[in-house]
């Protein structure tokens, strides 16, 4: 019997696809607080544009993110079953994100622990939010991020507190289900059009919300007027902060892990790796197995030994997923230690971009990827902003050539 589970779990290895996945950006055509905006036809439109075989081995399908704390979660959970279907009806494989983290401006019941006038204010809020020191004195009050451009964002969360974690399992547990419930309503052939579960969107400290120092003051001198914050963002050659006040201790010591001292990289990769695993394991708790559910770590950056480890996206309910721009995976120092210490070969480049002036050198990049180790599929960010490769020929004709190739297509 054990040796026909082994051969079993081998053949449904084999037959398992692999994708390239094209994410959608939210707000652009598709806005989650819109169900109706879930289309069949939007998804068409995607995969048409490229032009690739649909019945490969190498599948082409479209991801999705869910900001889990910006709108009401039964509106969510009719925007996502608009989406499975859409897949379903296109036998085009889809893959949802839920990302609880970077944007929680509409849970000021959780950030504002400063400001009575406003609601959900509540000294205590202060423990759901980062530190630049060991205490809550220096609770921060926003933070930056830069996506392309520099914006004000709210605090960095602490990714330790439990009144944060609950709300972000929470919605899980009502979405999740849903994405279960569809897996396993789908014959077996047809099962290769959920992607996947990801939780987590580039999860860590400081990187997406990072603070300037006396960043406060910006905040309240200048409430509706940036034009005086600071510009020079972070600086990755600068090490762990990136230049900028260093976070992390409020979610260090919330957890245990030290409340005193330098905050370190493993420090921060801990909290990371906690908060991911129990991401990972209500979702994987909600019916889906291991192998639909991937997590998203940020933060792992060159110089390699300054930022974050691989290894905190790395647990048991899950498979490993890591942001890759311009990155080649084999020479991401510390990822295929990280593999090898865990003794998983799984993986994903679950935010992917490594754009190129020709097609061959597109192909190059794309093979690059998808043939380090057993990569599952790799996220290409975005179709419709940033760098949107929907305005990229060359990127298209590389996808259409792999996928042909792969799928014995001339």
């Amino acid at each position: 019997m054990a040796c026909l589970a082994i051969v079993l779990a081998a053949l449904a290895t084999a037959v398992e696809p692999q994708y390239v996945f094209i994410n959608k950006a939210p707000g652009i055509e598709w806005h989650q607080a819109h169900p109706e905006t879930f289309t069949p036809e939007s998804l068409e439109a995607i995969v048409d544009a490229i032009g690739a075989p649909r019945d490969g081995h190498l599948r082409i399908g479209v991801t999705f993110t869910f900001s889990t704390l910006q709108t009401p979660v039964e509106v969510l959970a009719e925007s996502l079953r608009n989406l499975l279907e859409a897949g379903e009806s296109t036998g085009i494989p889809v893959m949802v994100g839920f990302d609880g983290q970077n944007w929680w401006g509409e849970r000021p019941d959780l950030w504002n622990w400063w400001d009575p006038d406003k609601p959900g204010y509540n000294p205590a809020n202060a423990h759901n939010v980062e530190w630049t020191e060991w205490n809550p004195a220096s609770a921060v009050k926003l933070g930056w991020r830069n996506w392309g451009s520099q914006l004000r964002v709210h605090p960095q969360p602490n990714l330790a507190s439990p009144a944060v974690i609950a709300a972000h399992v929470e919605p899980l547990k009502a979405l999740a289900p849903i994405v279960a419930a569809w897996y396993r309503g789908l014959p077996a052939e047809r099962r290769y059009l959920l992607g996947g579960v990801k939780v987590g969107h580039e999860a860590g400290i400081g990187y997406n919300a990072f603070y300037y120092p006396d960043g406060n003051t910006y905040l309240e001198r200048w409430p509706d007027d940036t034009s005086h914050d600071p510009r020079h963002g972070l600086d990755l050659k600068a090490g762990l902060s990136g230049g900028a006040a260093q976070l992390g201790y409020a979610a260090v010591k919330t957890a245990g892990i030290k409340h005193e001292g330098t905050i370190t990289r493993e420090d921060l990769g801990k909290v990371t790796q906690r908060y991911l695993t129990t991401l990972a394991k209500a979702v994987h708790d909600c019916g889906l197995p291991r192998e639909r559910i991937y997590t998203h770590q940020g933060g792992t950056y060159p110089p390699w030994g300054a930022h974050y480890p691989f290894w905190p996206a790395i647990n048991v309910w899950s498979t490993p997923g890591w942001s890759f721009y311009g990155l080649d995976p084999h020479a991401c120092e510390g990822l295929a230690e990280a593999l090898d210490d865990a003794g998983c070969d799984r993986w994903a480049a679950v935010e992917w971009w490594w754009g190129a002036p020709d097609a061959d050198t597109w192909r190059d990049h794309f093979e690059r990827t998808l043939g380090f180790r057993d990569c599952r599929f790799l996220a290409v960010f975005n179709w419709n902003c940033g760098f949107a490769f929907q305005n990229e020929p060359a990127g298209h004709e590389a996808l259409r050539r792999l996928v042909k190739e792969r799928t014995g297509h001339r």
